[in-house]
């Protein structure tokens, strides 16, 4: 494949596809006081929910810093690959595109093109995957970059979380805010809005209530092209959602991932979400 692709490890695409089409992942780093751990690397998603719901504090997450992907893309371009697509979680939450970005200048000769998805987890995941398939047709890498520019407004994620605590102590809560007043009786629903920002969906009293919103929201952007389920310690209510979204929208792929550490720190224990992209406007 002439073009490589990278991406972070919020990605939240399943392990196999990754490994499949050679999709290189930067990890994010977890800080747990003086400890410090690479997402998805020296600690698994299960074992940080088990850490998460046992401690009072959750950690707080940092970018890879440049040097990561300066290593990374070096070795890809002098393995010889042609180009480096690099796709990364919205920038408006996280320096990551930042950091790609400082890495792709400092290896120069425009090889190398960063891609702000402007979303988060396997809707990122839904860029990559177009990354792939266009890079295994022969794109270039500037071909595949303008191809995905066009897709942020179609990609979303809803999400019932569980409860606001930690988006609040992540201080990721943006237009959420307003919900803080009633947080402890209530189950809210968030998205992400244009640039990658939270944005409250809605609120209900009970876990039950949020799941069938889930669903009416996510038939709101209806016909789909890409669907997923995503969740945080609860692979038994995920893989259920997944089968009943695969009853409703039969012939399309439904994925499953748990969501990685770092958005998990975020959104809490018992999240569960859709990442979706709409379908073109000429395949309607």
């Amino acid at each position: 494949m002439a073009v490589r692709i990278v991406t972070d490890s919020t990605c939240d695409l399943p392990e196999e596809f990754r490994r499949r089409h050679g999709v290189v992942v930067v990890p994010l780093r977890l800080h747990f006081g003086e400890q410090t751990y690479r997402d998805r690397v020296d600690i698994s998603d299960q074992e940080f929910v088990r850490r998460l719901e046992r401690g009072r504090q959750p950690p707080t997450t940092s970018q890879p810093p440049p040097g990561d992907f300066e290593a990374v893309y070096r070795e890809l371009l002098g393995g010889g690959a042609e180009g480096v697509v690099s796709i990364h979680l919205a920038a408006v939450l996280s320096g990551t595109v930042s950091s790609a970005s400082i890495a792709a200048d400092q290896v120069g000769s425009g090889r190398v093109l960063v891609v702000d998805s402007r979303t988060v987890s396997m809707a990122t995941g839904f860029l990559v995957q177009e990354a792939v398939h266009r890079a295994e047709r022969g794109e270039s890498a500037a071909q595949i970059a303008t191809a995905l520019a066009t897709m942020p407004p179609r990609l979303g994620i809803i999400a019932l979380l569980d409860t606001l605590r930690f988006l609040l102590l992540g201080g990721r809560i943006g237009k959420v805010r307003a919900m803080l007043g009633t947080a402890l009786s209530i189950k809210p629903l968030i998205g992400l809005g244009a640039d990658g920002s939270v944005v409250p969906l809605g609120r209900v009293r009970s876990h039950s209530a949020g799941v069938a919103r889930l669903g009416e929201l996510l038939a709101e952007h209806a016909p789909l092209e890409r669907c997923g389920v995503i969740h945080v310690g609860a692979p038994d209510e995920g893989d259920a959602l997944r089968e009943a979204t695969q009853r409703t929208y039969p012939g399309m792929e439904v994925l499953m991932s748990q969501a990685s550490p770092v958005l998990s720190t975020h959104t809490g224990p018992g999240t569960l979400a859709y990442c979706y992209l709409e379908a073109a406007p000429d395949r309607r």
